[in-house]
């Protein structure tokens, strides 16, 4: 018993400096990210971009609609703003840009 509750201990210790050594920066596969998935969904800035046109492929379409925590909010700003030039909503229309420290870090879509 004695040694099921060493293995048990150890198996915390390793948990707990896991999380202190590597917090936000464990990476999530589900978004190709170095961040976890939590901080991803929940916890980042994004600025939000919108391509008005994207089927058009003109670049100078882009822009920068505003910032939001999490990446639920940012697709939410990019529908509504979509609704708000009434465009039709496409998928391809924006991006969600990862900000940490002031720099652009990752680009993602929920």
């Amino acid at each position: 018993m004695s040694e099921l509750l060493k293995l048990g201990l150890i198996a915390v210790v390793i948990y707990y400096a896991a999380s202190f050594l590597f917090g936000n920066e464990s990476g999530c596969e589900k978004y190709a990210s170095k961040f976890s998935c939590s901080y991803v969904e929940n916890k980042a800035t994004y600025d939000v971009y919108y391509w008005r046109n994207v089927s058009d492929g003109n670049a100078a379409d882009e822009r920068l609609i505003g910032s939001v925590t999490g990446l639920a909010n940012c697709r939410n700003m990019a529908i509504s703003h979509a609704s708000a030039i009434n465009e039709r909503w496409n998928e391809r229309s924006y991006i969600c840009m990862l900000k940490k420290d002031g720099r652009n870090i990752e680009k993602h879509r929920l």
